[in-house]
């Protein structure tokens, strides 16, 4: 088990990868993808909410699928030791009942994206009037958004895949 200073220093780090990295890269892609094109509505082809529906799936599922390997990897090389955060610790029980299977996982991390942040957020939209928003403020927004629901999220998954292992982890 990592001293709690190393832990905590371990998952600072990945929370700022996983934040600025996610930022930078959705708030690029969006501005890309819709620099040309009208406002972003509730719905039509240039629908905000379905994108902030599928974003809020697939980003945690990929960021799952890459975060999870890679630092059991670092875990089965010895340059990471198991984390456990203590029995006070929300995030280490939470993380602690995710399935070990990295696939599973993500699947998991996705689905309480797409159900649980991106709802949250479109009732954030509906409650403050928002009914168009431009292209620029889109990118900008979304980037933000996904950096900030990536380094929410990589904690748990970073916890997930460097608890020690249990007799009943399938890690398949």
């Amino acid at each position: 088990m990592v001293k709690s200073v190393t832990a905590r220093s371990h998952l600072r780090h990945e929370v700022l990868v996983g934040g600025i990295s996610n930022t930078i890269f959705n708030g690029l892609i969006a501005w890309l993808l819709l620099k040309s094109g009208p406002a972003l509505g509730w719905g039509g082809q240039n629908s905000f909410a379905v994108d902030m529906l599928a974003t809020g799936l697939l980003l945690p599922f990929i960021v799952a699928l890459i975060v999870i390997p890679l630092q059991r990897g670092k875990l089965s090389r010895g340059k990471l030791e198991p984390i456990h955060l203590g029995p006070a610790s929300a995030t280490q029980n939470l993380s602690d009942r995710l399935p070990a299977g990295a696939f599973r996982s993500a699947l998991l991390f996705g689905l309480f994206g797409m159900c649980v942040i991106a709802p949250l957020t479109l009732l954030a939209f509906y409650l403050a009037g928002v009914g168009q928003v431009a292209p620029l403020h889109y990118a900008i927004f979304k980037g933000i958004w996904a950096g900030l629901m990536a380094a929410v999220l990589v904690v748990p998954m970073v916890l997930v895949a460097l608890r020690a292992p249990q007799i009943n982890d399938n890690v398949h």
